[in-house]
């Protein structure tokens, strides 16, 4: 055999293997979420400005094909940056229970308090000002400005939730004192939000209760789910 017909292949007969010690969901996940943020932002900005395209007009958007290109190929390669962004974050030994703990329950507050806040408030500003002029709001404050504002006061909604949350015990703060800062953070959340959309009513006051309501029947056991899959893996590994 002439050096033309040899094969050059690795030694190994299978790649090897990077073991995984001590991995945090909550943290897996916030890596996950940020790398495809990131991505998919950036495909999608940068493209716009490196192509010379308008930004779209949310309020009445005019796709072309470059827009829908760019798109796609955010949502695409956004979800292959989670993948790296959640496997690269697997790698990561988080030791300590409680900062793991801390991760988990932030992540599971961020994400169900987020997801809540989105449909409790967009339900209150339906019931104070009607489907049609709800919209109309939106679209005068600007569709893609007004979907940023709900997210973001949403997310850090839930961080605040969820910090309090997770520092109740070590503080000793009792369960009233906790349903307190809850509910007083979550009714000023949807009065402030009421007040940048100048509506009137007290649907935000219903709004504010039921947040934190909905919030807390389900991330508690989220976060004890975590909890126990990193037990399993961590009895796995040992």
């Amino acid at each position: 055999m002439s050096w033309q017909d040899q094969f050059i292949a690795p030694q190994r007969e299978s790649p090897p293997n990077r073991r995984i010690r001590y991995p945090c969901p909550g943290l897996c996940r916030f890596a996950g979420m940020v790398s495809f943020i990131v991505v998919a932002l950036g495909i999608y900005y940068g493209g716009t400005a490196l192509f010379g395209l308008e930004p779209l007009n949310w309020n009445a958007p005019s796709w072309t094909a470059k827009h829908v290109g760019l798109v796609i190929a955010g949502i695409v390669f956004g979800l292959i940056a989670g993948l790296f962004g959640f496997g690269g974050a697997m790698t990561i030994k988080v030791r300590s229970e409680r900062l793991n703990t801390l991760f988990i329950t932030l992540w599971q507050f961020l994400a169900i308090g987020g997801m809540v806040w989105i449909l409790v408030i967009g339900t209150a500003m339906s019931v104070s000002l009607g489907g049609e002029e709800s919209r109309e709001a939106i679209m005068l404050f600007g569709a893609e400005r007004a979907s940023l504002h709900v997210i973001a006061t949403g997310c850090v909604l839930g961080l605040l939730m969820g910090f309090a949350f997770f520092i109740a015990p070590i503080i000793h703060l009792p369960v009233v004192g906790y349903l307190a800062f809850a509910v007083t953070t979550s009714l000023l959340a949807a009065r402030w939000h009421y007040g940048v959309y100048d509506i009137a009513g007290t649907a935000w006051v219903v709004a504010g209760l039921i947040t934190p309501t909905l919030v807390l029947v389900f991330a508690p056991s989220m976060i004890a789910r975590d909890q126990q899959q990193r037990r399993l893996i961590l009895e796995q590994l040992s």
